[in-house]
């Protein structure tokens, strides 16, 4: 199909080179072959090469990886494909027909539009060089589309490519292209769908891979038919299949791997001896715990009894043993085969995906209320069968609701425990009438049987606290008794400990006491009797004799404060005891 050109004749001063076989424009009006966009170009097919993509065996993942890198590279893995779509209409691309040709210079500046509107809504720590990602990317385009050398490419060779390097999900990046080559009732238009599969395959190209990703007429008719009328769900049915058409394979895997591409395996390669890794892992189907990293599988390295012939698995997430055995006991009761790809020697198959299971309708299996019922008996009462006996809540055979008295019987025959409940018609299952004022006077009955239970609780429980408040004033007033005593105790040691002193100074003589000692007699003595008294006033008395009185009348008070501190301690048990059995009545 000839392309229209919307921008005039060719730029002057334009001039063009050649990167290991790729044309590049250069867009630059100098006219030197050597230009920077040129040389940019030759650096980035350089360091291609150097990650040793060539030594991959299976063309699928050699293109997929090669293009991954482009997209990281460039950045394009960090625009949006929503993005993408929002810069075309923003840069007038969509007023445009789709086969126009456009200046490299309007395609730079379509790219400069994406990539500092990336820059707005990444933080400043994240900011990408966008004058080398702007650079990077038009030279790409430039050597992949402009095979003439003109310095310009068309509009939709820009959208196609955009659209399958940058970042967004697959399904998303296929419905645009269907809006791209569809007509106005929503079918495909089969010339505009060989133009887009030549534009996708041109990515491949640009990276080496035409010997098997390359254009050809039977690329096309690979994937539908010429006579068919595709719609949109048969366009995604076909491109997201497992497997895809041959000539595009390398599309899904490219969303599968960058997916993957931070998934963390913590496992032994089998070949490099590396302890963890990330991407795909890949695990033998003869030899006994063989698992292999992606870079390993890709390129061929073996170690031990394993060979390539061998059939591999290839897995995308890692699940510990623990898991896996709930995962296959879980596969084992639900019978739903899980995810799986299986790679055999150059061929990769995927297994069914696992379907979830559908859960379990429950609205029929309860039953409904009664008001539920009356707001929906027009609606439910045809399609309910006819039975014999009726649950609390359903409707009789006849279809007709019951009245408010029939239903509170049968709650309350439910309640008593009765398995047996009445039909509409007033009948059981042994057609027995029942009495339903008898059954309302005995809950009526129990219910003045539960009043007066209730009466009689709380009548209780204001005794037992009356009783409690008296035992509350009663250890008052004991503690009161106690504290009085614990003072006179302490006032009769203290003149105690005089005393002793007394006589323990060395001017009192050993046969009696002075006349100034007996006057100094503490008057609060004469409490504890008449011994120690006498003890003072007698002068014939000895001293041997007086200090055992006065051990005695000690051991008299200790006496007194026992009996006193045991009748607190048991007054104390039984005003507890008593608030214990309150509460737990």
């Amino acid at each position: 199909m000839g392309a229209q050109n919307g921008d005039g004749g060719p730029q002057p001063g334009v001039s063009t080179t050649s990167v290991n076989g790729i044309g590049v424009t250069n867009p630059h009006p100098t006219g030197q072959p050597d230009s920077e966009c040129a040389l940019q170009l030759q650096a980035l097919i350089d360091e291609m090469r150097m990650q040793d993509f060539d030594s991959i065996r299976f063309a699928t993942y050699r293109a997929a990886c090669k293009l991954r890198f482009i997209q990281k590279k460039t950045n394009a893995h960090l625009v949006d494909i929503w993005n993408m779509i929002d810069s075309f209409r923003e840069n007038g691309l969509n007023a445009l027909p789709i086969y126009v040709q456009i200046k490299a210079s309007r395609v730079e500046l379509l790219l400069t539009s994406i990539f500092h509107n990336l820059n707005k809504r990444l933080v400043s720590s994240q900011h990408i060089d966008t004058d080398k990602s702007i650079s990077l990317l038009l030279s790409f385009l430039l050597g992949a589309y402009d095979k003439q050398q003109t310095g310009r490419l068309s509009i939709f060779s820009i959208k196609i490519a955009l659209a399958t390097i940058c970042a967004g999900k697959l399904v998303d990046k296929l419905r645009y292209m269907f809006s791209q080559i569809s007509d106005s009732n929503g079918l495909l238009e089969h010339d505009r769908f060989a133009d887009l599969l030549q534009q996708a395959l041109a990515l491949t190209t640009a990276v080496f891979e035409a010997p098997t990703f390359g254009f050809t007429e039977a690329a096309v008719s690979q994937c539908f038919p010429k006579e068919a009328k595709v719609t949109l769900n048969h366009f995604l049915d076909v491109f997201m299949s497992d497997p895809c058409p041959p000539c595009i394979m390398w599309l899904p895997l490219l969303h599968r791997m960058a997916a993957v591409e931070h998934v963390y395996h913590p496992v032994v390669c089998d070949a490099c001896q590396v302890r963890s890794f990330t991407g795909f892992r890949y695990k033998c189907q003869r030899c006994a715990n063989y698992q292999l990293c992606q870079g390993c599988f890709w390129r061929g390295r073996t170690s031990q009894n394993h060979s390539n012939e061998h059939e591999m698995k290839e897995y995308s997430s890692y699940k510990s043993p623990t898991k896996q055995l709930a995962h296959s006991i879980q596969k084992s009761l639900q019978c739903v085969p899980s995810v799986q790809t299986k790679i055999v020697p150059n061929k990769v198959v995927q297994m069914p995906m696992e379907r979830p299971v559908r859960p379990l309708e429950l609205s029929n299996i309860v039953p409904a209320t009664p008001t539920t019922l009356r707001r929906h008996q027009s609606e439910r009462a045809p399609s309910w069968p006819s039975s014999p006996v009726l649950l609390p809540g359903q409707i009789a055979v006849n279809g007709h609701l019951d009245d408010e008295h029939k239903l509170i019987a049968r709650y309350s025959a439910k309640l008593s425990g009765r398995t047996e409940y009445p039909l509409s018609g007033g009948r059981s299952m042994i057609d027995r009438p029942l009495d339903e004022r008898s059954l309302i006077a005995q809950l009526e009955e129990e219910n003045t049987e539960m009043v007066r239970e209730m009466a009689r609780l709380e009548n209780q429980f204001v005794t037992e606290d009356g009783q409690l408040t008296g035992l509350r004033e009663r250890k008052s007033q004991l503690e009161e008794k106690m504290f009085v005593m614990q003072q006179r105790r302490r006032d009769l040691m203290m003149q105690l400990e005089q005393l002793m002193a007394q006589l323990n100074a060395p001017g009192i003589r050993p046969t009696g006491l002075s006349t100034a000692s007996l006057n100094q007699l503490p008057e609060s003595l004469s409490g504890v009797g008449n011994k120690i008294t006498g003890a003072f006033r007698g002068s014939s008395v000895p001293v041997s004799s007086l200090q055992g009185d006065l051990l005695h009348a000690a051991d008299l008070i200790t006496d007194n404060m026992s009996t006193l501190v045991r009748e607190l301690d048991i007054a104390h048990d039984g005003t507890f005891t008593n608030g214990s059995d309150r509460e737990m009545a």
